[in-house]
């Protein structure tokens, strides 16, 4: 998957409705790989509560579940937002249910069980949803965040401008935020074509870090660097 993607999905949340729990569960550990919470509901009733609640920015519904079933959630859902993207899954080729679920504007709608492959690729196109949608400034606390669409760290008011080689370095980490990226392989992407001294990658750290206002990237000893929050 592009960076670009990945970078939007990490800094994005999902709620899963699945009445199923071992599917649940385990769907919602994979989920949890792409992005960055995943809210978990058994019923339609649970999930349109955790949809008020937490504000997620992508939704994932099985159609038949009790209480509230998925072509209900939906037209709640739509009713208070318009252009959140919604994925339904079923393991019913039901033509009423299909034709119902047209009408509603969803991403997807696909049969169980859905491939890993086939995750990959309605991610992708949701990311690109969310990124159409301006879903584009990455937040940090209250005071900092970044800015992905014009490569800046907003603190407050003010917005402090970054390097093309910073910009590089901090999207590759927010690209696999929460996991360690070797120093080797930053170096193989930053200094491609660069005959870069042993010390390029340690300075280009210290002086970003003089720049960001908050202390968010963390050295791994010798290994590479990682964005934990």
């Amino acid at each position: 998957m592009n960076a670009k993607y990945e970078i939007i999905l990490k800094s994005s949340s999902i709620l899963l409705a699945e009445d199923e729990n071992l599917v649940r569960e385990s769907f919602g550990r994979l989920l949890s790989l792409y992005v960055d919470e995943v809210f978990l509901a058994k019923d339609g009733e649970e999930a349109y509560k955790l949809y008020k609640e937490k504000h997620p920015d992508i939704v994932i519904t099985d159609v038949r579940m009790p209480k509230l079933n998925g072509i209900e959630l939906i037209k709640k859902i739509r009713n208070d937002n318009p252009t959140i993207p919604i994925i339904i899954t079923s393991a019913y080729t039901d033509k009423e249910y299909l034709l119902e679920a047209i009408k509603l504007s969803l991403v997807e709608y696909i049969v169980k069980p859905m491939k890993e492959n086939q995750l990959n690729t309605v991610l992708k196109n949701v990311a690109g949803m969310l990124l159409e949608n301006s879903k584009t400034i990455i937040k940090f606390d209250n005071k900092c965040s970044y800015d992905f669409n014009n490569k800046t760290f907003i603190d407050k008011n003010s917005h402090i401008t970054l390097t093309q080689k910073e910009v590089e370095f901090f999207e590759l980490l927010l690209a696999h935020r929460g996991e360690l990226v070797l120093k080797q392989h930053i170096e193989d992407k930053l200094y491609i074509y660069d005959e870069a001294p042993p010390s390029a990658l340690k300075n280009l750290v210290f002086k970003l870090r003089k720049k960001i206002p908050l202390d968010i990237i963390k050295t791994c000893g010798k290994l590479g660097y990682m964005i934990e929050n």
